[in-house]
């Protein structure tokens, strides 16, 4: 039952001492597949050397909007001609940290990246923390030329489901992770049952977003791949689906959606 994580940052410098590590245990839990985002400019020259069969995504985080120069815009586009099978992002929009231009260099950041994912032709990766709506909003002119977003993470009222953007649109992918093993977070255990089948993907946001209830990477506090099958069960627990069944549904899902075309 190989599993597909579908959002990671392989690439982070706190695993460069302990990424050998970080593979044994994703390959003991049968992670054989994940998306790997650099989202920030140092990480995107990094070579890295893997057993698992990572798909890579090129872009800049919400949260180094202020610093994206246009220098390091048009590395992001270079970046993406050397490596034409890279996907886009993460991008989007943020609003757990505080910003003092009311979001103005997030939403130029997002722009430049949605403009990159049509004139490549590429699947996008989106963040959208606690600013939905205004991901969202920015989203829908765009949706149509895109082959495909995921919404990484996904946490906003399953009511939203019900907007133009999802009712008329059928390339967007709902990534759920490790907040599934929270018995407090209601919006996202109820999001997560109204998702359809075919658009759901599981995640770890490894080295990121360490559960309460889940190991970490050795001494550190750190995430890893390996908890990928702990989230697993919790969302075939709120969806009542058998694991195996919902392993290979979310697999498919994965590659249907890094293989997306318009």
């Amino acid at each position: 039952m190989p599993l597909f994580d579908a959002h990671l940052h392989f690439s982070d410098a706190r695993l460069d001492a302990m990424r050998v590590q970080a593979e044994d245990v994703a390959l003991c839990a049968n992670v054989t597949h994940g998306i790997t985002c650099a989202a920030f400019p140092e990480e995107w020259t990094k070579p890295l050397s893997t057993r698992l069969n990572l798909t890579y995504a090129y872009g800049v985080h919400p949260w180094c909007a202020t610093d994206a120069t246009p220098d390091a815009l048009e590395a992001l586009r270079e970046c993406l001609v050397q490596h034409p099978s890279a996907l886009i992002g993460e991008t989007g929009r943020d609003a757990l940290r505080p910003v003092s231009d009311g979001g103005l260099a997030q939403q130029r950041l997002f722009a430049f990246h949605l403009e990159l994912a049509v004139a490549f032709q590429r699947p996008l990766i989106l963040h959208g923390a606690r600013a939905w709506q205004a991901l969202f909003t920015q989203l829908e002119p765009w949706i149509a030329r895109l082959p495909a977003v995921m919404i990484h993470s996904a946490s906003f009222a399953p009511e939203m489901l019900q907007s133009p953007l999802f009712a008329k649109h059928h390339n967007i992918w709902f990534s759920f992770g490790g907040t599934l093993l929270n018995p407090r977070a209601r919006t996202v255990h109820a999001l997560a049952t109204k998702v359809p089948a075919h658009r759901l993907l599981i995640e770890t946001d490894a080295p990121d977003c360490l559960p309460h209830t889940c190991p970490p990477l050795g001494e550190t506090q750190l995430n890893h791949s390996g908890n990928l099958p702990r989230i697993l069960e919790a969302l075939a627990k709120l969806r009542d689906a058998p694991i195996a069944e919902l392993a290979d549904q979310t697999f498919q899902n994965a590659l249907h959606f890094i293989r997306a075309e318009v």
